[in-house]
């Protein structure tokens, strides 16, 4: 037997160990053309509450009663797969539970982790939020040298890897923002940010403008909302802004999103927002694991992982995103890997 997570009801705020169901059912068997694995990590995201909720175009509608969806790293421990190898490290989709039954067919399609690096690393940083980073800063925000770059939610899975990936990149500085003095003293001393502002405690706007006297080249949003709009209104010729996600908006109703007054200043600095969804660039997974992974092993890049033990403490997990309590990557250790890993 094994545990899994399903969704018993749908969340109007944020969500709690109310929404779920804790479960316990046969460990699946093996099929043809199919692979068992074992749940080692578990990730969490903000898009998840849009799961929960129904309110996502790409994912077919949860229904109530539904295994929590999610990727994980996960050992196979049966296979009938090609490519799923006994004995492999994947990132898959495996949704909450401790082992699930995978093939090659889900997109993204589950795919090999290096194994000289902690098996944590392939839910961040040479995983999906690695690779979401460097998706947006590289190919959205075509990242220059001289480039003035601010980031939004700094704290988060994705924004914790910006600075460090950008500047392995070639840049010269990076401005964070996020909640909260321990998380910006981290920012500065664990993830490669030069400043952060305090957007619980500071004047966010003199602070902007202390920061960035002659306005922002790339802006990485990952917050949306008013703070979007306040970086509109700063951006210098040809900047570019690389939407990523607007956890702000999350919990807000329709009726009381914010509505922008900047968007013109795009057109008036012959600027770019171009927004990006990293599962349609599943092509480049295997460079951008490479490169990720060269960059842990030299140093260059350092995840910085906030992790919880046991599958019990998924909600708990998923609720820290929206509380602002994680400081990089937010994940559960689910299980450890039995075979020898190939």
């Amino acid at each position: 037997m094994h545990k899994q997570w399903r969704l018993a009801a749908r969340p109007e705020g944020i969500p709690d160990a109310s929404h779920f169901d804790l479960t316990d059912v046969p460990i699946p068997a093996l099929e043809p053309g199919k692979a068992v694995v074992k749940t080692l990590y578990l990730g969490v995201a903000p898009v998840m509450l849009r799961y929960m909720r129904n309110e996502t175009d790409f994912e077919s509608p949860l229904a109530l009663g539904s295994v929590m969806p999610g990727r994980g790293v996960a050992q196979v421990i049966e296979s009938d797969c090609d490519g799923l190898p006994v004995g492999a490290i994947v990132q898959a989709r495996v949704g909450w539970q401790e082992y699930a039954l995978i093939d090659t067919s889900d997109r993204p399609a589950p795919f090999l982790l290096p194994t000289d690096l902690p098996l944590s690393h392939g839910i961040g940083a040479v995983s999906l939020s690695g690779i979401t980073a460097l998706i947006g800063v590289r190919d959205i925000g075509l990242v220059k040298a001289t480039d003035r770059i601010l980031v939004s939610g700094a704290a988060g899975g994705v924004g914790s890897h910006v600075a460090e990936i950008a500047k392995a990149l070639g840049a010269q500085s990076v401005v964070g923002i996020a909640g909260g003095p321990e998380k910006c003293r981290r920012l500065t001393t664990e993830m490669g940010y030069d400043r952060v502002i305090d957007y619980k405690n500071d004047n966010v706007d003199a602070a902007l403008d202390d920061a960035f006297p002659e306005g922002i080249d790339l802006y990485f949003d990952n917050v949306g909302g008013s703070l979007l709009d306040n970086v509109l209104g700063r951006l210098r010729r040809r900047a570019r802004i690389a939407i990523c996600g607007s956890i702000s908006e999350y919990l807000v109703d329709s009726k009381d999103k914010h509505r922008f007054v900047n968007l013109q200043n795009l057109g008036r600095q012959d600027a770019k927002m171009e927004g990006f969804f990293v599962f349609d660039y599943e092509e480049v997974y295997p460079d951008c694991i490479e490169t990720l992974a060269d960059w842990v092993r030299a140093g260059a890049l350092n995840p910085v992982e906030d992790i919880s033990e046991g599958i019990e403490t998924m909600p708990q997990a998923l609720a820290d995103l929206y509380l602002g309590h994680n400081v990089g990557v937010r994940m559960v250790k689910v299980g450890e890997a039995d075979l020898p890993l190939s």
